[in-house]
């Protein structure tokens, strides 16, 4: 009988690719060496494309590994671990702004409901092609934004503003940052240069004129209704001033200091109380008020409705004017301010900004440019003409 020599054939195929193995069941696993080890972890796949762009963590991990020294904590940690610390952490931060609580709160709650299953996910399985796919998803088909009071969103809205998908990525973002500061992670997955945040649509301001001012100001004070006066003084302080509606509302007649010119604001977005100057006519305004109410007492509030849209909705109808509400009169207060020759970080901090004016120079900048313009016309390389002597 005739002896047959058997062959072994190898259970991995060998691709063109580093570090990249292909086994008989078709899946893709990579191979790499720490410490002297071998080490192959199945890339879940049976789609090279896929595969390779998973090797790539895998490998670059190793090599942080091998670099630093440093061997990823032991245990499991689930993104519904890392959230609860990344939450604790900026919750018990006095240094950050209520307002940035909440929205950060928005974007964690965001997360969640357009990611089913990631809270039980390790954050070691949670890779830069998942963080993607959520993104695209999301940003396609998750539920649009519904107003408050409205019953639906706008008939032209699909998928996340660009607001709330920010929000909810720099949620994923930053508590990956923190499992990576622990030592849960090599690198942040959500951190890859392919996924991007939105850029939101910038819309130019429509603002009233100063003389559709005065005429939105007069409709609502003749309106007729019980409320159409102090409606109609919490449209004029939220102009002369610049103030957001809650500083303005929690504005008390103790803050107001006639003697100096100025008013202090004590509930502010950033939680840091700021004195404001106050214009001729923001004074007139509280001098008025006062006369007609001395009987109050320093802590009463000076504006004695808390909000006053509908009369402004009416009014900007009633005159032909833009439509506007509590924040566009803010906007109105910084165009006048800078049309009347204040420089832009000026009306930066009058409002409450803390970047200097960076933002204020991204809405307004277009009126600083019209400025310049006008300016640019009254230069002259010619004879200076004389101007005649004055007896």
């Amino acid at each position: 009988m005739k002896n047959i020599k058997k062959t072994h054939k190898s259970v991995w195929t060998k691709t063109n690719t580093p570090n990249l193995y292909r086994h008989v069941n078709r899946r893709y696993y990579s191979r790499c060496f720490l410490g002297g080890k071998e080490i192959w972890k199945s890339l879940k796949t049976t789609l090279k494309s896929v595969a390779i762009e998973r090797l790539q963590e895998h490998v670059t991990n190793a090599r942080q590994q091998r670099s630093t020294g440093v061997k990823l904590a032991s245990g499991t940690f689930t993104f519904a671990d890392v959230i609860e610390m990344y939450r604790s952490n900026f919750q018990r931060d006095a240094e950050i702004a209520e307002g940035t609580k909440n929205f950060r709160e928005a974007g964690i709650k965001r997360v969640f409901k357009t990611w089913p299953g990631v809270g039980e996910l390790n954050v070691r399985k949670i890779t830069t092609p998942m963080v993607r796919e959520w993104a695209l998803k999301m940003r396609a088909d998750s539920t649009p934004y519904v107003p408050k009071g409205a019953k639906s969103p706008c008939r032209n809205s699909t998928g996340a503003s660009p607001t709330t998908f920010n929000c909810a990525l720099d949620a994923i973002r930053q508590a990956l940052d923190l499992a990576v500061e622990v030592g849960h992670l090599f690198a942040n997955p959500a951190r890859d240069p392919s996924i991007k945040r939105a850029t939101p649509k910038v819309k130019r301001l429509m603002l009233p004129s100063r003389s559709q001012f005065q005429d939105i100001v007069k409709a609502i004070e003749t309106a007729g209704y019980q409320e159409c006066i102090a409606a109609g003084e919490m449209v004029k302080f939220l102009a002369y001033t610049g103030a957001r509606q809650t500083e303005a509302n929690n504005v008390q007649w103790r803050d107001i200091d006639a003697i100096n010119g100025r008013i202090t604001l004590r509930v502010t977005k950033n939680g840091q109380p700021r004195d404001i100057p106050m214009i001729p006519e923001c004074r007139t305004l509280l001098e008025a008020m006062r006369l007609a109410r001395n009987a109050e007492t320093p802590d009463t509030a000076v504006l004695r409705v808390k909000e006053c849209r509908g009369f402004l909705q009416k009014a900007c109808k009633m005159v032909g004017a833009p439509r506007i509400g509590h924040h566009g009169l803010r906007h109105l207060f910084a165009t006048t301010a800078i049309e009347s020759g204040i420089d832009i970080p000026t009306v930066a901090k009058i409002m409450g900004h803390q970047d200097g004016g960076a933002l204020a120079m991204k809405v307004y900048g277009h009126l600083r440019d019209d400025h310049a313009q006008a300016a640019m016309l009254r230069i002259r390389f010619g004879p200076v003409p004389v101007l005649d002597e004055v007896v």
